[in-house]
Protein backbone atom coordinates (compact mmCIF):
# COMPACT_ATOMS: atom_id res chain seq x y z
CA UNK A 1 0.00 0.00 0.00
CA UNK A 2 1.42 3.24 -0.62
CA UNK A 3 1.36 6.10 1.33
CA UNK A 4 0.34 9.53 0.13
CA UNK A 5 2.30 12.47 1.59
CA UNK A 6 0.41 15.50 1.32
CA UNK A 7 2.53 18.98 0.91
CA UNK A 8 1.71 21.44 3.25
CA UNK A 9 2.29 25.30 2.24
CA UNK A 10 2.05 28.97 3.70
CA UNK A 11 -1.36 30.75 2.50
CA UNK A 12 -1.73 34.18 3.76
CA UNK A 13 -5.34 36.36 4.15
CA UNK A 14 -6.27 39.32 6.02
CA UNK A 15 -8.58 40.06 8.96
CA UNK A 16 -9.19 43.58 9.46
CA UNK A 17 -6.58 44.83 7.15
CA UNK A 18 -3.17 42.44 9.32
CA UNK A 19 -2.06 39.39 7.25
CA UNK A 20 -2.65 36.55 9.09
CA UNK A 21 -0.54 33.28 7.56
CA UNK A 22 -1.97 29.81 7.56
CA UNK A 23 -1.02 26.25 6.52
CA UNK A 24 -3.18 24.57 3.70
CA UNK A 25 -2.67 20.86 2.56
CA UNK A 26 -1.86 19.58 -0.82
CA UNK A 27 -5.46 17.59 0.01
CA UNK A 28 -7.44 20.80 1.49
CA UNK A 29 -7.00 20.13 4.94
CA UNK A 30 -5.98 23.85 5.86
CA UNK A 31 -5.03 25.87 9.35
CA UNK A 32 -6.29 29.64 9.07
CA UNK A 33 -5.11 32.22 11.14
CA UNK A 34 -2.15 30.89 13.10
CA UNK A 35 0.29 33.70 13.61
CA UNK A 36 1.05 36.99 11.77
CA UNK A 37 4.37 36.00 11.65
CA UNK A 38 5.51 34.35 8.06
CA UNK A 39 8.88 32.77 8.96
CA UNK A 40 7.09 31.50 11.95
CA UNK A 41 4.40 29.38 9.78
CA UNK A 42 6.97 29.19 7.20
CA UNK A 43 9.33 26.76 9.90
CA UNK A 44 6.04 24.78 11.08
CA UNK A 45 5.22 23.87 7.38
CA UNK A 46 9.12 22.46 6.63
CA UNK A 47 8.85 20.67 9.46
CA UNK A 48 5.42 18.80 8.53
CA UNK A 49 7.06 18.34 5.50
CA UNK A 50 10.07 17.12 6.68
CA UNK A 51 8.30 14.73 8.44
CA UNK A 52 5.87 13.95 6.50
CA UNK A 53 2.85 14.65 8.27
CA UNK A 54 -0.31 13.53 7.85
CA UNK A 55 -3.02 16.19 7.28
CA UNK A 56 -5.26 14.48 9.51
CA UNK A 57 -2.67 15.58 12.33
CA UNK A 58 -2.43 19.31 11.23
CA UNK A 59 -4.73 20.99 13.82
CA UNK A 60 -2.94 18.68 16.53
CA UNK A 61 0.13 19.96 15.28
CA UNK A 62 -1.31 23.59 14.99
CA UNK A 63 -2.76 23.92 18.81
CA UNK A 64 0.93 22.63 20.19
CA UNK A 65 2.06 24.86 18.16
CA UNK A 66 0.08 27.95 19.51
CA UNK A 67 0.44 26.42 23.26
CA UNK A 68 4.18 27.03 22.82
Amino acid sequence: MKRMNPSFRVCQESAAGIPMFGIRCGDGTHARGISTDYQEVYRLTQTCNRCRLSSVHLMDVVEDFRRS
